[in-house]
């Protein structure tokens, strides 16, 4: 089983939730250390970044569902070129901290724009 940090359309009620259907729910609260970006495209950017938090929810998942997400974040091991790229990064939650995997691009467009908070369900539901 996987440890995994989702922050943006895999989050509970998101477009594209359905693609984790069967996940454990470990905490509906939690964040990771970085910066969130409005890629224009309907989805969020994860940068790292020393600066700021990243709000999400953690959830275990099988060798399936990682595939799966794997498939949709564009992430292949080994290639170059990912859309994203499949870190483990500490994730902090009220309860203690995870080792989660977290799928983040390497740097912002300039196209893209900050999202203040760095909630994506908060700045979706406010635009």
């Amino acid at each position: 089983m996987h440890i995994i940090f989702c922050y943006g359309t895999l989050r509970e009620g998101e477009s594209n939730h359905s693609v984790i259907e069967g996940a454990i729910l470990k905490e509906r609260t939690s964040w990771g250390s970085g910066e969130l970006f409005d890629t224009g495209d309907g989805y969020p950017a994860y940068i790292q970044s020393d600066y700021g938090k990243v709000y999400g929810e953690i959830y275990k998942v099988g060798d399936k569902l990682l595939e799966r997400i794997d498939i949709l974040e564009g992430f292949q091991e080994g290639r170059e070129g990912n859309l994203y790229e499949r870190i483990i990064q500490p994730i902090e939650t009220k309860r203690g901290n995870y080792e989660a995997i977290t799928y983040v691009m390497q740097e912002a467009k300039p196209a893209f724009k900050r999202i203040p908070g760095g909630d994506w369900v908060s700045y979706r539901l406010n635009k």
